[in-house]
């Protein structure tokens, strides 16, 4: 896992992002990839993507203001699977 993917999942983590309680994806991604080269950001992508088909983060799409944008929060039934990653990217680093 990249590290730019785990500090994702710990941002939501300590801010308990846990399903229904959530930020916006714009925000929550943008602020952790805005610096990435792109060689990193399309690794990143391709974590990311393979994280939501997996369902330990929820993406759902909410009504702001006049417009729509997805939101992110962690799956409360893949916590043990999410803390489990967590903990093996802290012993790879």
């Amino acid at each position: 896992m990249s590290p730019h993917l785990r500090s994702v999942l710990i941002y939501l983590l300590n801010h308990n992002c846990i399903g229904g309680k959530h930020k916006t994806e714009r925000d929550v991604i943008l602020a952790k990839t805005k610096w990435m080269p792109k060689t990193d950001r399309t690794i990143f992508d391709k974590e990311y993507k393979n994280i939501v088909n997996e369902g330990i983060i929820l993406r759902t799409k909410k009504r702001t203001g006049k417009s729509s944008e997805y939101h992110l929060s962690l799956n409360p039934r893949k916590l043990c699977e999410l803390k489990k990653m967590i903990d093996e990217g802290d012993k790879n680093e």
